[in-house]
């Protein structure tokens, strides 16, 4: 099959870029595939990109040349925020080329995309024919104009039926696909087919355990870094590791907190399989599953995973990983640390991604799913 993937760069590098660039080496393997991509910029090109959001006919110019050169069987669309928005749909419709598009974040629903705002899970827009309230409050950036450009051109694109013209919408978890159905945007049951992400685990290396717990990912508001920081900063808690950045990287920690910064990933997962257990705090729903969970799940170490996230309904607490209320979740730190079977646990994890996460158990489900819309 002849396969074009496009995705969307933001301005900083993200989890869907890598999402991205391990799906397009997996497809090659069995497929012809090219990609086309876009870059969101800044300054006034950035505000140029911006502004044509809505209808952005130079991103239908180069697309349909791609097709053209390319000739494609199907298109698979991961971003399109913002360089390059949803005229790539009615560019591919138009054409009579099967689209995918993945969902890595409610932004469909909602310009805030992570349904979150001020430190809580925020919902006011689902559902709604016009997200106001999500204007009025800024969600996206604190920016009046971000946000409605935003809410303007997913419901514009409603109102033209660009949504309801894709072949298939591919959600992250079942709670994702459960919020789309809901969301006033013309789609039928039939279009979303939950598809999760793989991470592909490295060969264990032998190494000794430590106390310490570990956090993997971005230091800002939605993945629970001051609550995170709150249960760790109490007196008698165990040491935490911290491998990234981000906006709260200068909040106060105590001295038993290490902040590690960013890591390649093999040195990221000798950390991982070291660990007590690994922590993923999120205030957040999380627009899919969080790539440092399935790094602890693959790497056979204790996953304590809140239960905003979406994802945690793969979680049974105190059998595969624990669930914790990211804002009251202390006294359950006391409880992983002191437990006595946390092997059992961790290998209960890696059954998990076994079932669910590997490569070869998801490639083949984007590939049943091609094959189903390509006719």
């Amino acid at each position: 099959m002849r396969i074009l993937v496009i995705h969307n760069y933001y301005q900083d590098p993200g989890g869907e870029d890598g999402v991205f660039h391990r799906e397009v080496a997996a497809l090659r393997e069995r497929h012809t595939v090219d990609t086309l991509t876009f870059q969101n910029r800044k300054g006034l090109r950035g505000a140029l990109q911006f502004l044509f959001y809505p209808y952005n006919l130079w991103a239908a110019f180069r697309l349909r040349l791609k097709i053209r050169d390319f000739a494609p069987d199907l298109i698979h669309i991961h971003n399109i925020h913002y360089a390059s928005g949803p005229i790539l749909f009615r560019t591919a419709h138009r054409l009579k080329i099967p689209v995918v598009f993945t969902l890595h974040n409610y932004r469909l629903l909602c310009p805030s995309a992570l349904l979150f705002y001020r430190g809580q899970k925020y919902l006011n827009s689902v559902g709604k024919r016009f997200p106001w309230d999500a204007i009025r409050k800024r969600v996206l950036d604190d920016s009046l104009l971000k946000t409605f450009i935003t809410a303007f051109t997913y419901r514009i694109h409603a109102g033209l039926g660009t949504w309801k013209n894709i072949d298939a919408l591919l959600p992250l978890t079942d709670y994702a696909a459960e919020l789309l159905l809901h969301g006033r945007l013309c789609l039928s049951r039939e279009q979303i087919l939950v598809k999760p992400n793989f991470i592909e685990s490295l060969p264990p290396v032998p190494v000794e355990k430590s106390s310490y717990f570990l956090f993997v990912g971005r230091l800002s508001e939605e993945k629970g870094v001051r609550q995170l920081l709150e249960a760790f900063n109490a007196p008698g808690a165990p040491p935490l590791w911290i491998v990234g950045d981000g906006p709260l990287r200068h909040l106060p920690a105590a001295d038993s907190v290490r902040h590690l910064g960013y890591l390649p990933r093999e040195e990221i997962s000798r950390i991982v399989a070291a660990s007590k257990a690994l922590v993923v705090p999120s205030v957040c729903l999380e627009g899919g599953f969080p790539l440092a969970v399935m790094e602890g799940f693959s790497s056979r170490v204790p996953v304590v995973l809140s239960q905003e996230v979406a994802a945690s309904a793969v979680i049974v607490d105190g059998v595969n990983g624990f669930l914790i209320d990211p804002h009251h979740f202390s006294d359950k730190l006391k409880e992983v640390d002191c437990h006595p079977n946390l092997e059992e646990i961790g290998a209960a994890g890696f059954r998990t991604y076994l079932q669910l996460f590997t490569k070869e158990k998801v490639m083949q489900r984007l590939e049943d799913i091609y094959r189903k819309i390509y006719r």
